[in-house]
């Protein structure tokens, strides 16, 4: 790979709607709500491509000068006063003080006492403020986003892991939120979530705040078809030559889930190889999964005996839709139907196993696809 060229396979940022591979519905939808005035909840098991389609989308709504956009992931957030922060840190970052709404958003917060530091590494510049009591933190949540909205300017917000609050301290967060969102007369809001259980419960369950507040969509896989043809694509915009069976075997082994899928082809583009066939794509996957053992050895010691021995056989069968069944049990070893009940509920709960229910079945995964592949081989 020359030192100047672009990997067209993207796995850590978004980089522009070339690089960008499908979900029109998705972005219709979105843009549909937008224009329509409707919040969106958008559910999505992780790194399938939730944040990137959020990321497209703003990029694609930036042509419409009247509407601002604003990212705010709030995954290492423990409590209200930390969600401010957050917020506030991408307010700041979207809108600096030389821009006529970041001058008014620093002068709106100066009773928290704010204060401008500069990270040590990046030197990327961070807001601290002082909003250590629980009516002060409610007081301050309420502040700011009345204080976006009376900007008087269309704005998205898209707040990332959405289902994090449910595990703050302050349990009338999701009443709170929900209130102020039902004031906000510029602001459209979509909550990104990629706990599906704790998502579905939020936002389906008549006793909570946000029962029937937005248009569930939920995000799949990218088809097979049109996976194909983007990586075929661009490999072959670079001037370079992948087979259909290499392409096949990719999108199998990585179950076409969008994280796996763009990280191996991202490493098989960086080989510099002019021509891709299924050997050399074999050994890309050797290689990764070499890199990545030692991480998976990790996984071990943090597992009891019977939650690894499950999640082996789990790997091994790829899909289990009856993990009671007497069949699975007997042929993993597995003790009895109670044994499996309570490693199965842990392994949700660490997210090592992905559940997800259809109009047909419930089925059980592995969450990541290259230990999947690994424990089939090597385990």
């Amino acid at each position: 790979m020359k030192t100047n060229e672009v990997n067209p396979f993207p796995v850590t940022t978004y980089i522009s709607h070339n690089y960008f591979c499908n979900r029109e519905l998705e972005l219709k939808t979105l843009f549909k709500n937008n224009q329509n005035g409707l919040h969106t909840c958008l559910f999505a098991q992780r790194r399938v491509g939730k944040t990137g389609l959020i990321k497209h989308f703003f990029n694609e709504i930036s042509t419409d000068k009247s509407t601002k956009c604003l990212y705010v992931d709030i995954f290492s957030t423990q409590n209200q006063a930390e969600f401010v922060r957050t917020l506030s840190n991408e307010i700041f970052q979207t809108f600096p003080p030389e821009k006529s709404i970041g001058r008014k958003f620093m002068e709106a917060i100066k009773s928290f006492r704010p204060v401008l530091s500069y990270d040590s590494l990046s030197g990327t510049p961070e807001l601290s403020l002082d909003i250590a009591d629980n009516k002060t933190k409610e007081k301050s949540i309420q502040e700011i986003f009345r204080f976006l909205d009376n900007q008087q300017t269309k704005l998205i917000i898209a707040i990332d892991e959405f289902q994090q609050i449910t595990e703050y301290p302050e349990k009338n967060t999701e009443a709170l939120l929900r209130s102020i969102m039902q004031q906000m007369q510029h602001i459209t809001f979509v909550f990104c979530g990629s706990n599906l259980r704790l998502m579905n419960e939020m936002f389906h369950n008549t006793k909570r705040p946000f029962y029937s507040s937005c248009q569930s969509m939920y995000l799949g896989k990218i088809s097979e078809t049109d996976y194909s043809s983007f990586i075929k694509r661009h490999f072959e915009h670079a001037k370079r030559s992948i087979t259909d069976e290499s392409i096949a075997f990719i999108l199998n082994w990585t179950c076409r889930h969008t994280y796996y899928t763009q990280y191996l082809c991202n490493q098989a583009f960086a080989g510099g190889n002019k021509k891709i066939e299924l050997t050399y794509i074999q050994q890309v996957c050797k290689a990764i999964l070499e890199q990545e053992q030692m991480v998976f050895f990790q996984y071990k010691k943090l597992l009891t005996a019977d939650q690894w021995t499950l999640l082996i056989a789990v790997a091994k069968e790829e899909k289990i839709t009856q993990p009671y069944a007497n069949s699975f049990i007997s042929k993993y070893r597995l003790k009895s139907s109670a044994n499996v009940k309570r490693s199965l509920e842990s392994l949700l709960e660490k997210e090592m196993l992905y559940s997800e229910t259809t109009a047909t079945e419930t089925f059980y995964e592995v969450y990541d696809k290259y230990l999947m592949r690994w424990m089939e081989l090597y385990a």
